[in-house]
């Protein structure tokens, strides 16, 4: 099952992108079809014989605006929230009207 920590991690996740987007959205519009994607990969039968419990094996967020590339892949939401509270801190810290940010 998904941990209370897990599910909390999930939703703040999802309230990061969607905040980071609507700032995106609100100079850009060029994105790939699934962004914002969050996706969870549960561990599989043979561990769970060998006596893990059911859980997250990994999260996928698929960000090719606000990520380094596309697909990225965390071993737990906790290493997921770290990385999208990144980028979430960097697309709102630009500015798209400033001069210094013109290279972006």
């Amino acid at each position: 099952m998904i941990k209370p920590q897990e599910a909390a991690d999930l939703a703040e996740i999802v309230r990061l992108l969607d905040e980071a987007y609507a700032h995106y959205f609100s100079y850009e519009g060029h994105c790939k079809r699934d962004e914002g994607y969050v996706g969870l990969h549960f561990n599989n039968v043979h561990d769970r014989r060998g006596g893990d419990p059911f859980g997250i094996e990994t999260v996928d967020v698929y960000s090719y605006v606000l990520g380094p590339s596309r697909m990225h892949s965390f071993r737990s939401t906790s290493a997921a929230l770290e990385a999208v509270r990144e980028w979430h801190a960097q697309e709102m810290a630009y500015d798209p009207n400033s001069e210094e940010d013109e290279d972006r």
